[in-house]
């Protein structure tokens, strides 16, 4: 019964926001106007990841998720490791801090940890070099995955305004690697890419988006590791799981590892 009432809410918001060709919850936390701001002035950006329209969007993670993260972490890793790997992403903007041990760390970055570790796991026979990402939030996960692979390419793939504050937040980290900012319409569909990455924000594209999406990008590339939510059986405005299906090649479903919410899943494809 809990599921049913679940699923009508969602159709009934998906119905009213059907229309619409972006994500209604940035508008809705002013985040774009925060993430301008963060790009021109400098009192903004050094607290921007603490201000709560963007942290509602990009650092909401609980304490009792980070907990998850982390205790998912110590199966594979040292907590030296831990805080060593947490280190490669600055705490530039003031972002919320959990102590674990006697070390402060973000629990964003335990999930860009989390995610490299299961994206080595699922692809433990691939070496990849070159990576596209949707939805970038300010670039900590490549970051974190440069110290996983020898990453040569990255090609950022989010809003204009967002690519922005991705390139001020990494030309303070000196990153390895070389990198592009681009959106879904002007990506450079001619070059190929070794792995398609989104955490969350594929799946929270308009479907129109979603197959522009999979039309420009996701063909270019050989393999693809996603989180995603609003999987359902039926969707009003975004790809249902047969839409999935029908057009990510040898797809396969993954729950969770810690599961941060009931219906996200883990997709995996190889082209």
């Amino acid at each position: 019964m809990q599921y049913k009432k679940y699923h009508f809410n969602r159709l009934l918001r998906e119905f009213k926001n059907r229309l619409k060709d972006s994500d209604s919850s940035l508008d809705e936390y002013n985040y774009l106007d925060i993430v301008e701001r963060a790009v021109k002035d400098e009192a903004t950006f050094t607290i921007f990841r603490s201000i709560p329209g963007y942290r509602d969007i990009l650092e909401h993670i609980s304490d009792e998720l980070a907990e998850k993260y982390y205790v998912n972490l110590r199966e594979q890793l040292s907590h030296k490791d831990i805080v060593d790997l947490s280190k490669l992403v600055k705490n530039i903007g003031n972002p919320n801090l959990k102590k674990f041990d006697r070390d402060e760390l973000n629990p964003t970055v335990l999930r860009y940890i989390n995610v490299a570790l299961d994206l080595r796991s699922k692809f433990n026979d691939y070496d990849f070099n070159n990576f596209v990402e949707l939805g970038c939030g300010f670039g900590g996960q490549a970051l974190i995955l440069d110290k996983f692979y020898k990453i040569n390419n990255y090609a950022f793939v989010d809003l204009p305004q967002v690519n922005m504050l991705i390139k001020k937040f990494l030309d303070l980290h000196n990153p390895n690697f070389k990198y592009s900012l681009s959106n879904i319409e002007t990506f450079d569909k001619n070059k190929e890419y070794d792995l398609f990455l989104s955490n969350y924000a594929f799946s929270e594209l308009p479907k129109k988006l979603q197959l522009k999406t999979i039309h420009s990008i996701v063909g270019n590339v050989n393999c693809g590791y996603m989180t995603v939510n609003n999987f359902n059986k039926i969707s009003i405005r975004y790809l249902n799981i047969n839409g999935y299906q029908k057009r990510l090649n040898n797809l396969k479903i993954f729950s969770e590892k810690p599961e941060s919410y009931i219906f996200n899943k883990i997709l995996i494809f190889k082209n």
